[in-house]
């Protein structure tokens, strides 16, 4: 039973990667253009060429075919740009994009739960109601105004970071956090403002029981309302919110390297479209979406396993 419990997930799993990425490969081939045009430019003799010597020419279902068989043997294909292996690329860039994307999470699903628990642990006073105003603002602000506005406060004016995330090369990213710091909160603050109103609605209502009305009532001190009667009942729509943000910080990874010049599996992901490297773009397609789905996956099996309990 528990094996089938976990198998089933897996599979759904394996096939929704399948077919969101088959989806991914077949818009990517239907793009204005392709590499050769990029390339060769008006020189049309020299794009049939770069088609034939790349393999551009042949049928899209058997390109297709060939893809995902390589897929299954570790083997993401050349990049036609350079014509190096995808994969090792693929790996390193999206490493940097997870020494960013996991903090900016972990802190987006903090601030969710702290700030939905002050929304409804003072619902209706100033307090709550500055808050609120805040999150409908990060919620509503464009996410290129919020990077630059981050930029101009934390680098033009205190200059306690670099205006742009990049590392000193074959230096490791996380030897100066401080490259960290721009992409991580330009991550976490909008996904945390989203949380904080998904999260809310499930705060008032534990909030609002008779067990905490009571103990509020008693003077019993926030903390131990919180630990002992809201958080426990709090982790599935928690779990829940997390992994929807997670996948959030890994969408947004685009535009924020991209903005920021930090070298991640995003900001590499708009370069290979707009080169029209098509390996590229199948490579990290299949990554990020693999990864998102996982996330997914993990909160869905601990939320029934919450419920079993």
């Amino acid at each position: 039973m528990i094996a089938r419990g976990v198998l089933s997930p897996i599979a759904r799993w394996a096939g929704t990667l399948i077919v969101v990425v088959t989806g991914l490969y077949l818009l990517t081939e239907v793009l204005p253009g392709d590499f050769a045009d990029s390339a060769a430019g008006p020189d049309q003799q020299r794009a049939e060429a770069l088609r034939t010597q790349r393999g551009l020419d042949a049928p899209i279902l058997l390109r297709l075919v060939s893809w995902w068989a390589g897929v299954f043997h570790g083997d993401l294909g050349t990049s036609l740009i350079d014509e190096t292996p995808v994969l090792p690329r693929v790996l390193s860039r999206t490493a940097l994009t997870l020494a960013a994307a996991i903090p900016a999470a972990v802190l987006a699903v903090a601030l969710a739960a702290i700030t939905a628990l002050i929304l409804a642990w003072w619902r209706g006073r100033m307090v709550g109601t500055q808050v609120s105003v805040l999150v409908s603002l990060l919620t509503g602000l464009p996410e290129i105004v919020l990077i630059v506005g981050l930029v101009l406060l934390l680098s033009a004016a205190a200059q306690l970071v670099p205006p742009v995330s990049l590392p000193e090369p074959g230096q490791p990213v996380w030897a100066d956090p401080s490259i960290l710091l721009l992409p991580v909160l330009c991550l976490a603050l909008p996904n945390a403002a989203w949380g904080a109103r998904m999260l809310r609605g499930s705060a008032d209502d534990l909030l609002s029981t008779d067990l905490v009305v009571a103990a509020r009532r008693r003077g019993a001190p926030a903390f131990h309302i919180l630990t002992a009667h809201v958080l426990p009942r709090w982790l599935e729509p928690v779990t829940q919110v997390a992994a929807l943000l997670s996948v959030g910080v890994l969408g947004g990874t685009a535009i924020v390297e991209s903005l920021l010049a930090y070298p991640g599996a995003g900001q590499a992901l708009v370069a290979a479209v707009s080169a029209r490297d098509t390996p590229m773009v199948q490579g990290l397609g299949l990554v990020i979406v693999g990864i998102s789905l996982a996330v997914l996956l993990i909160a869905d099996l601990l939320t029934s396993r919450t419920r079993l309990r």
